[in-house]
C-alpha cells in the first residue's frame, strides 16, 4: 500500500510542487493527472463490477481515488492553472496482465497536450476510443 500510494499519490505532490514556480508564470500552466474509474465512489458500489470485490487490487483504487480528491484540491489551491484529472480506460499494461484493450500510445493520446481542451475548446470531457470519458477539468480555462 505504501508503495502504491507514494507513487500514485505522493508522486504528484512532488512533481506538482517541483514545476509549479513555472506553471505559475506560464500563461497556460496545465496540469493532468492520471486516474482509473477504478478509483471511482459510484463504482465501487456498482454491484456488476468485479473488479470492485478484488481485494488484491486495493492499493491501485484507493490510491486513483485520492488523486481525484487530490487534483480537485490542488485546483482550488491554484486557481490561475488548469488541473486535471483524466481516465485512460483499460490499457494493456503489467497492472491488469495486459488485458486492457488498447496500447499505452492509444490510452495516452487524448490527453497529450494537443488533445486536451484549452480556452475556446470543448470543457469537461475528453474524447476516447470508445465515446466520450468524463474530466474532472478546473482553472480559469476549465470553468
Amino acid at each position: 500500500m505504501a508503495a502504491v500510494l507514494d507513487t500514485n499519490v505522493v508522486g504528484i505532490v512532488r512533481v506538482l510542487h517541483a514545476f509549479l514556480p513555472l506553471l505559475e508564470l506560464s500563461e497556460n500552466g496545465t496540469v493532468v493527472n492520471v486516474g482509473s474509474g477504478l478509483g471511482s465512489f459510484g463504482r465501487v458500489h456498482d454491484p456488476e463490477r468485479a473488479e470492485s470485490r478484488v481485494p488484491s487490487l486495493l492499493p491501485y483504487p484507493v490510491s486513483k481515488a485520492a488523486v481525484s480528491m487530490l487534483t480537485v484540491q490542488y485546483a482550488r489551491a491554484y486557481p490561475g492553472l488548469r488541473i486535471n484529472v483524466v481516465d485512460p480506460g483499460p490499457t494493456a499494461t503489467d497492472l491488469n496482465r495486459h488485458q486492457g484493450f488498447q496500447t499505452v500510445e492509444q490510452g495516452a493520446a487524448p490527453h497529450r497536450p494537443g488533445g486536451t481542451p484549452r480556452s475556446g475548446g470543448s470543457h469537461g470531457r475528453l474524447p476516447r476510443r470508445r465515446g466520450r470519458q468524463p474530466l474532472v477539468t478546473t482553472g480559469p480555462a476549465g470553468r
